[in-house]
């Protein structure tokens, strides 16, 4: 893009954005002011009175229809003679109300605003503390709930099937009972609810007592919202009422929006600058982490937009970036060696499967259970590695190719394994025939979350998952400190160039053989940090594609196929991981029912591992 064009761009999206800032500004705070508590209560009135309008036929109806069963089952009719009077009488009130329309323009609707004020009052007094009330009962009964589904996990793995997925647990509410506060605030809120009843009647010729009975849970619902925010009341409201009633309408959509109209502001500065400083970020940063990065600024604006919770939003991502690190961080000792990305890394995934089905298998519980699978895992994966490294040292120069056809192949060499593997735990067999199962449900007697649980804590809707994080940081320190020692830099200089380290005296087979071990065990380690965060472990094709996301992941936090960093890794993750957590539901809110968020995954995978290619020619440096 040209200088003066980029410029001319820059400039107004400076001026756009700051003018969405300055009038979000300036309407933000009257949401609380009397301009805002207008609006509400205008359309809080109005949608009392929709509802009123427009349930009164239904609730006229209904005491007939109440009225006719009645009357017919005290002469002993038959279930047809009653179906035959509800018929009747149904069509009776609606004949008789057909025309009836009341005029509220023409109406003084001072005594029902006042009245509704103490009732709305009163019904949010009476609904927060029945929240607080049953947030105390779940919260007394939670353990409860929790160890009756961990009681249905661990039957169900006992007789042999397979563990559902994974649910929110829920207490049984059944036997919660109302508090004696909670029914001094419902008998508040029903008086409350009689008195604007007789205010609704001086306006509403058609109603009756009977009426307003079965209208009360109606109206409960229109004009109860359990957020109690500006945005939140004026859309419920104008939902039943229409904008209609307000004086200015496009005024009170400013009120409405005012937040969005900072969060669009601050985007397009943010774009602004991207596009003024585009030669520095880019040289800096690259073009696939800048598209990505900015990419994920746009999905937290969308996310924003929507009103969905950007901080939930987050903490998953988080989460989802420790499940998934350690997979990515065994990219790092491959590029490091010269073998570039390590696609083989299936091997070191089946070798951690392998660990964790033996700790199930022997039942070693909790913490004991899952240091267990690790160290038979990187066992298991150290041996292997060695001779997938001894391979690769024989075809020096075509390690991306043969990576991935080797990645391919021991998934589909274990697919075959797993229905032939001696293991005998029905948490792990098929309750008929032979094999394992396609996926292995964890729990509490195995080490389900055993890290994602450690020391967790929540700030407000963002959920941080200390234990996962301090292991994920633990290994990158690991693998950091390993790479700035003899072996490591030794091990660096053959990937770098590997002629070079040769002809210093550097043994290039021997530290390739190391970085491709390490690879190759830090995938297994990676698998079950995965699988326990998850919840399950997944046999057969499962692992197949996970060697592509992890060298999306590493990709896209700037490294190359032959240069990479501790950094990169948790760059790269956490943005890939990002994308993909908010994509989803800002994608669903876009197009309801798609599947553009999966779509957006596959293209994001394999673009970011082709634009590499391409950056490096398709080969790893001689």
């Amino acid at each position: 893009m040209k200088t003066g064009w980029r410029n001319v761009l820059v400039a107004a999206l400076s001026i756009l954005g700051v003018v969405c800032i300055v009038i979000g500004a300036i309407n933000m705070p009257k949401r609380t002011s009397e301009e805002g508590l207008n609006i509400i209560q205008k359309l809080r009135v109005r949608s009392l009175l929709s509802a009123v309008g427009d349930g009164v036929v239904d609730s006229y109806i209904a005491i007939a229809k109440k009225n006719a069963t009645a009357e017919v089952k005290k002469k002993g009719g038959s279930m047809s003679d009653i179906r035959k009077a509800v018929q009747e009488a149904e069509e009776k009130v609606r004949l008789e109300y057909q025309d009836a329309e009341t005029n509220y323009l023409d109406k003084d609707v001072t005594d029902v605003k006042n009245r509704l004020e103490d009732f709305d009052i009163a019904l949010g007094k009476y609904a927060d503390e029945k929240v607080k009330a049953e947030r105390e009962y779940r919260e007394a009964h939670m353990a409860e709930a929790e160890a009756l589904a961990e009681k249905k996990r661990e039957e169900a793995s006992a007789q042999g099937l397979e563990a559902p997925p994974e649910e929110t647990i829920t207490v049984d509410m059944s036997g919660f009972e109302a508090t004696e506060q909670m029914i001094a605030l419902r008998a508040e809120a029903d008086e409350a609810y009689k008195k604007l009843g007789l205010a609704l009647m001086e306006i509403e010729p058609q109603l009756s007592k009977d009426a307003l009975i079965t209208l009360q849970q109606r109206v409960e619902s229109i004009l109860y919202h359990e957020e109690r925010d500006f945005a939140t009341l004026y859309d419920g409201y104008s939902t039943f009422s229409g904008t209609d009633v307000l004086d200015d309408v496009n005024k009170a959509k400013l009120i409405r929006y005012a937040d969005d109209f900072i969060t669009v502001g601050v985007a397009l500065l943010i774009a602004a600058l991207a596009i003024f400083f585009y030669e520095t970020i880019v040289k800096a940063m690259g073009v696939p982490r800048l598209i990505i990065s900015l990419f994920f600024v746009l999905l937290c604006v969308g996310a924003l937009l929507f009103d969905l919770s950007l901080p939930a939003l987050l903490g998953n991502t988080v989460v989802r970036m420790g499940m998934n690190s350690i997979m990515v961080l065994a990219m790092f000792p491959g590029i490091q060696c010269g073998i570039s990305l390590n696609l083989g890394l299936p091997i070191g995934l089946v070798a951690g499967l392998l660990g964790g089905l033996m700790a199930i298998e022997f039942e070693i519980p909790g913490v004991q259970g899952f240091v267990f699978a690790l160290a038979t895992g990187s066992a298991i994966a150290a041996v292997a590695g060695y001779f997938y490294a001894k391979l690769l040292n024989r075809l020096k120069g075509s390690e991306m190719s043969v990576t991935t056809y080797v990645g391919f192949s021991i998934v589909s060499l274990m697919s075959i394994a797993w229905l032939m593997l001696p293991f005998n735990s029905l948490k792990l067999r098929w309750p008929l025939g032979t094999g394992l199962r396609n996926t292995i449900g964890l729990d509490k007697s195995n080490f389900w979350r055993i890290l994602d649980n450690f020391l967790a804590f929540n700030i407000g809707g963002f959920r941080v998952p200390t234990g996962l994080l301090l292991f994920m940081a633990v290994c990158c320190f690991l693998v950091w400190l390993f790479s700035r020692s003899k072996t490591g830099i030794a091990m660096r200089a053959v990937g770098n160039n590997r002629r070079f380290a040769q002809s210093t005296g550097v043994n290039v087979d021997k530290m390739r053989t190391i970085g491709t071990v390490l690879s190759t065990v830090l995938g297994a380690i990676g698998i079950l940090v995965y699988s326990q965060s998850y919840g399950f472990m997944q046999l057969y094709t499962a692992p197949r594609q996970m060697g592509f996301v992890a060298a999306s992941a590493i990709l896209i936090g700037g490294a190359s196929t032959t240069r990479a960093k501790i950094s990169h890794v948790i760059i790269g993750t956490f943005l890939f991981q990002g994308v993909l957590t908010l994509g989803m539901p800002v994608a669903n809110e876009l197009v309801p029912g798609s599947t553009i968020s999966e779509t957006m995954r596959i293209l994001i995978s394999n673009g970011i591992i082709l634009y590499a290619l391409t950056k490096s020619g398709g080969d790893t440096r001689g």
